[in-house]
């Protein structure tokens, strides 16, 4: 099978991967989302590694999602997936657990800068990038998954802030 790489370690297959066989091709105007968002993905991927002084991978990216594949999977009706601004992954298992990566990623001193959300959600990290919605400014929110009555949420467990030099 022919990978297209959009980065050292992250592929347009990857990011457009439908896991519900449809067509979720990304269309052409938002290729530059796409790559923005595979080079934030190489960031945590770096990020990870070197804070577990080895390699890091990022399993299972998912990245894009048109209409169609973001309804078949449950997503928000104002998902950054749609914009091609957002990407689901598993940090190496082997290295990190879930919650220990997203720690490693809300507090290190830059990655946030331009995160809308970090989420732990079904069994991976999101991080969405900021969209029109919000006028591409980042709301820095930091959220983990719940379990409310048998119904999944994303609480907000907190805002992002820089932390002071």
């Amino acid at each position: 099978m022919t990978r297209t790489p959009l980065t050292d370690h992250v592929t347009v297959e990857e990011m457009t991967d439908s896991h519900h066989g449809l067509d979720n091709d990304c269309p052409q105007a938002l290729a530059g989302n796409l790559m923005r968002t595979a080079m934030k993905g190489e960031e945590a991927r770096a990020i990870l590694s070197a804070h577990a002084k080895q390699d890091c991978r990022l399993l299972g990216i998912r990245g894009y999602r048109c209409l169609a594949e973001n309804n078949a999977c449950g997503g928000s009706e104002f998902s950054a997936h749609m914009e091609a601004l957002a990407m689901d992954f598993q940090p190496d298992p082997d290295l990190f657990e879930l919650r220990a990566a997203w720690d490693v990623l809300r507090n290190h001193p830059t990655f946030m800068l331009d995160v809308d959300q970090l989420i732990i959600e079904r069994g991976c990290l999101h991080f969405g990038l900021p969209t029109a919605r919000h006028n591409f400014i980042p709301r820095h929110e930091l959220r983990l998954d719940a379990d409310v009555n048998g119904r999944r949420t994303y609480p907000l467990f907190g805002i992002w802030t820089a932390p002071h030099a």
